[in-house]
């Protein structure tokens, strides 16, 4: 019987000669980096599930996927940096062209929506069906993994990620994250069949999906120097060897064919990380001024340097690819170009994005680390990743103590990725939920892998006639009854409480005993085996219930740590309303509108109103600012309302109301100490708080909030539905009453 979590064959394992190449001269043998697995003979899946039910599988878990990733689409309220990405897009689609700015990362997104809204009309559902696409197609993507992560291993990192808390919530979220992950998985396929077929058509698709990624995100950055990291260590043989003159560059193996790639490819676009040294250049290469020019850009004397950084790595990159075929490197460069400068210059209508795409895009993020946005503690990623992808973790973590030692040489890969990007993105200043995708995805190859092999090792024919999957279903009742035991609290002590003390104990070992027993008559390592098989499907089904509950129960409501700070339901009830309010009044898209320009409040509501003619966002909190005196609707930040409270009831608007505009997670969790950490593992209190939030996403914080008004001028109120179920805002919006204009100082 094969060991559960041993390599999958010796065969599998690379081993390359430093002094092959792809290009290797004729004396020199061929090597076959993995025996194909058409070879092998048949093993775990191959030997009960016919290729055809394998594919179905693939087939009914796509359609389930892509099901729940465009399911009430585009009924949530657009998050404020949805409605950026949105509107920039639309933008491209109505003919305003685009300028790259990396404010908003690259400029992918905005021409794959502007080709859907072209295609398919400017909805909201079409804003986010590029995502929920991507997403999609991420499930599938294991299917080309299969040679190393085994049928079965590939099979559970489809299902994991398809049901996945934050991979499903952010493939229905109109933010570049879930693409870049499907990029950076098709870079990690193309990068494995390279290293076992060393077919340069792989080289072609690295470069194309590499040059999608660097104008999807900046996070290309921490991808790419993870691969070349572990690439670099699998060719320090050929690098020395190059060094010391016994290899050209033409004679170097698979794993430095692939490093010379990433580094050729990625470093004219990595230059602006001699930023990091500006202040002991005492010249400005990433700028942090936004008053003294674009943020991230060189100024002064560091333009000269910058050109010069730019050009030396062009100059090195050129001639590393020509000196190690100048065929296939001009062709892989050429497709990267291609692409990159098709995006970044707008499809040459915007030249300046290749100066922006080059220095800015990396210049920026540099500039703004010192900013920290979102100021989340280094411990971020464990507190929001144990509240959603809490299967990964644990599995991952018994899977890389097994296999750091033992594993061939993917598994080994997927450590090094998974515990490379844990680091990097923590050390990142900026920390947000969204990041939380890219540390997921590797975690969950690890863990498919870790739970193929245990699947693939068990002699399910002698565990089914045993009867020892009746053990199974005893599992799921053993934790509810072990839960009400560690949280049974009588509210007397008496004579009943303790009988049902002891009547809980004994069922809960009671419980656990028989689950023993009928798991291990089929032995006591398979036993165990089917009885952690057990827990992961329980853990399973709990990561799907908490996708489900923040995909769709509370998409739009931060009680959920991947909302994060989030638009409230009534931006689009009110966006609704006044739609239908502007149809019945008659005045359609000529609808004066105002709205209140302070602090982001503009966003969302830029793309609920991009087809009114009749638009403004002046800030309220100047007196200098008019205030709207052409009727219509007008929208101010609770925080600007004395400013413009008085001057709008005297222009005769008679309807208001105060609705949430922006609200967000309390994020209790900051300034954790020590004695707080001791406290909540010593403190069954400190359990039970936690169990609530994590089962009900029950809060004793209350959510932060910014509010606004919203006023409707005397002449459109013959058009507003009383009744609560044609006025669709007043579901979530109460209307100011006078004891709240007496105290506001509205009566004066």
């Amino acid at each position: 019987m094969r060991n559960p979590i041993a390599p999958r064959s010796p065969a599998r394992r690379f081993r390359w000669p430093s002094t092959v190449n792809v290009d290797r001269p004729a004396n020199i043998a061929p090597i076959v980096a993995t025996t194909p697995p058409e070879q092998e003979g048949p093993r775990g899946l191959e030997a009960y599930l016919p290729l055809r039910w394998e594919i179905l599988f693939y087939l009914g878990l796509l359609a389930l996927a892509l099901l729940m990733r465009v399911w009430e689409l585009g009924d949530r309220s657009f998050h404020h940096d949805e409605s950026l990405h949105a509107v920039y897009s639309w933008y491209i689609y109505d003919g305003q062209g685009y300028q790259h700015n990396p404010l908003m990362h690259g400029p992918f997104q905005f021409h794959m929506n502007a080709l859907l809204f072209f295609l398919f009309g400017d909805t909201d559902t079409i804003a986010r069906i590029g995502y929920a696409l991507f997403g999609t197609v991420l499930v599938a993507m294991p299917w080309f993994l299969r040679s190393w992560l085994g049928r079965t291993g590939a099979m559970v990192a489809a299902a994991l990620i398809a049901f996945s808390p934050t991979i499903l919530y952010f493939s229905r979220f109109a933010r570049n994250d879930i693409i870049v992950a499907g990029l950076t998985l098709g870079i990690v396929i193309v990068m494995w069949r390279y290293l076992r077929e060393q077919q340069p058509r792989y080289l072609y698709l690295l470069a194309g999906f590499l040059a999608l990624m660097f104008a999807s995100k900046e996070t290309v950055y921490i991808m790419v120097f993870s691969m070349s990291v572990f690439l670099m260590f699998l060719s320090l043989d050929d690098i020395k060897s190059v060094f010391l003159g016994r290899l050209t560059l033409s004679q170097i193996s698979a794993p430095a064919v692939l490093l010379l790639m990433f580094v050729t490819l990625s470093l004219p676009h990595a230059a602006a990380a001699i930023s990091i040294f500006q202040e002991s250049l005492g010249i400005v290469l990433s700028n942090d001024d936004a008053s003294a020019g674009r943020i991230g850009m060189p100024l002064g004397a560091g333009r000269f340097v910058a050109v010069l950084a730019v050009a030396t790595a062009i100059a090195v990159s050129v001639s590393l690819g020509l000196m190690w075929n100048w065929r296939r490197w001009l062709i892989s460069m050429g497709l990267f170009a291609a692409i990159w400068v098709l995006l970044f210059t707008n499809f040459f209508t915007s030249p300046y994005g290749i100066v922006t795409g080059t220095w800015q895009g990396l210049g920026y993020w540099v500039a703004q680390q010192e900013v920290a946005r979102g100021g989340q503690p280094w411990y971020y990623y464990i507190v929001i990743g144990w509240n959603y992808e809490f299967l990964p973790i644990m599995v991952g973590m018994i899977a890389v103590a097994w296999y750091a030692m033992r594993g061939d040489l993917f598994t080994k890969f997927l450590i090094f990725w998974a515990g490379l990007n844990v680091i990097l993105f923590t050390i990142a200043s900026e920390k947000m939920p969204w990041l939380l995708v890219h540390l997921t995805l590797p975690a969950i190859l690890l863990t498919a892998r870790a739970l193929g092999d245990v699947i693939e090792s068990l002699p399910w024919r002698n565990i089914y006639r045993s009867g020892a999957l009746l053990g199974l279903p005893l599992v799921p009742l053993f934790l509810v009854f072990g839960y009400r035991l560690i949280f049974f609290d009588p509210e007397t002590v008496d004579a009943g409480a303790i009988l049902k003390l002891w009547g809980l104990l004994v069922l809960v070992f009671g419980i656990m005993g028989v689950t023993l027993y009928m798991a291990t008559r089929a032995g006591y390592r398979e036993g165990f085996a089917v009885v952690a098989l057990g827990l992961v499907a329980v853990m399973l089904v709990f990561g799907a219930r908490a996708g489900w509950i923040a995909s769709f129960r509370n998409a739009d409501r931060p009680t959920e740590m991947l909302v994060y700070t989030q638009s409230s339901p009534d931006i689009g009830r009110i966006a609704r309303d006044i739609a239908s309010i502007a149809e019945s009044s008659g005045q359609q898209q000529a609808l004066p509108i105002s709205v209140d320009g302070d602090d982001g409040y503009a966003w969302p509501w830029v793309w609920y109103f991009r087809d009114y003619d009749s638009v403004g966002y002046p800030s309220y909190s100047s007196d200098t600012q008019p205030i709207n005196s052409d009727g219509g609707v007008v929208l101010v930040n609770a925080n600007n309302g004395d400013q413009a409270d008085q001057a709008l009831l005297d222009a005769e608007f008679t309807q208001i109301q105060r609705f949430k505009h922006r609200w967000w997670f309390p994020e209790s969790y900051r300034g954790i100490t020590s004695s707080d950490v001791w406290y909540g593992i010593t403190h069954r209190s400190s359990w039970r708080t936690g169990f609530d939030y994590w089962l009900y996403r029950d809060l004793d914080t209350p959510l932060g909030s910014v509010d606004g008004y919203l006023y409707y001028s005397q002449d459109l109120a013959p058009f507003i539905a009383d009744d609560p179920d044609k006025c669709r805002c007043r579901g979530y919006v109460h209307t100011v009453n006078l004891i709240q204009l007496v105290d506001r100082g509205l009566n004066q």
